[in-house]
């Protein structure tokens, strides 16, 4: 069906990845390429943290993030399928679909949040990529 999917991780709930792994399976044709995606939410105030943390551990953060983001690629690994990890800065929504144009993903896999109150106010990322996208989008509940 797919041969270039897209998957924007969140770190934070790193429970999501036994779905994510199924419904990529699903989805791929054969031998595709799956790019696991992390938009850091740290780095969109890099400057402030690097003054509060001290560079050491800024950089400790980076080297323990890319290291988890390696471990889950492994965790995804589907025979005959080309795995890439990145990371971006900037917001989470605008990153998913630039890096989706920039790939020409065939398709965006990601989990649905749980609404909260500032969803209502914003708008959940995963409703800001089903709207513009120019793929075909596939949130998991």
């Amino acid at each position: 069906m797919f041969n270039q999917i897209l998957i924007p991780v969140d770190l934070t709930h790193q429970e999501q990845i036994a779905q994510l792994r199924e419904a990529a399976r699903l989805l791929i044709d054969g031998a595709g390429t799956i790019t696991l995606l992390y938009v850091d939410p740290i780095t969109v105030h890099k400057e402030a943290l690097m003054i509060q943390l001290g560079e050491s551990q800024y950089v400790e953060h980076q080297r323990e993030t890319q290291a988890l983001l390696q471990s889950l690629s492994e965790s995804l690994q589907l025979e005959n399928v080309t795995m890439n990890v990145v990371t971006r800065e900037g917001t989470a929504h605008d990153q998913i679909l630039e890096y989706a144009v920039e790939i020409s993903a065939d398709a965006i896999l990601m989990m649905a949040s749980r609404p909260g109150f500032s969803d209502y106010f914003i708008g959940s990322t995963a409703e800001r990529v089903v709207r513009h996208a120019d793929c075909s989008v596939f949130v998991i509940r």
